[in-house]
């Protein structure tokens, strides 16, 4: 038939969205404080981490250093 509209074959069903909303709200919180504790180690990692490397490169100069200055010293007459 022309010109009836669709009737759903159910009616609709009725939900209490307060406690859902609810519900996903307390996910999104922990959610969202388990990923600043994630980043939080990760930027602790990534400083320690710079310090290692730092004192690392400060040691391959040192030994660079000594290397040519025994070198230096190898060559004179």
């Amino acid at each position: 038939m022309i010109g009836d509209t669709m009737q759903p074959a159910t009616a609709p069903v009725a939900v209490e969205a307060d406690k859902y909303i609810a519900r996903l709200g307390a996910q999104m919180a922990e959610a969202w404080g388990q990923t600043q504790a994630e980043l939080a180690l990760a930027r602790e990692e990534n400083a320690a981490r710079a310090v290692r490397e730092s004192e690392q490169a400060q040691r391959i100069a040192e030994l660079e250093a000594t290397v040519a200055e025994l070198q230096a010293a190898s060559t004179r007459p």
